[in-house]
């Protein structure tokens, strides 16, 4: 499982209180993402939350015709009272 951390505004500002939001595969459930942040980054999970986002439209070619990008998971991981991961960098 690919746990890529999402870097937005509004997700670094989220780290600072203790939820974290990755990108996940679309077929991944809320137990294995638990199991998977809780195993990768030696913390505590109190919740997941997630969301299927979907995939946006762009044009390509010559002609300008339409195509979709794949549909994906966010996954929001709150941590217990405490504990903080350095996923972004700061």
């Amino acid at each position: 499982m690919d746990l890529l951390p999402v870097r937005t505004e509004k997700t670094i500002k989220e780290a600072e209180t203790g939820r974290y939001t990755f990108r996940v595969s679309v077929a991944v459930t809320k137990p294995q993402i638990k199991q998977g942040v809780e195993k990768v980054f030696k913390v505590k999970v109190t919740a997941v939350q997630t969301a299927i986002m979907p995939g946006k439209a762009y044009r390509t070619g010559k002609k300008g015709s339409s195509s979709t990008r794949s549909d994906w998971k966010k996954a929001m991981v709150t941590l217990a009272k405490g504990q903080k991961m350095d996923i972004y960098g700061a």
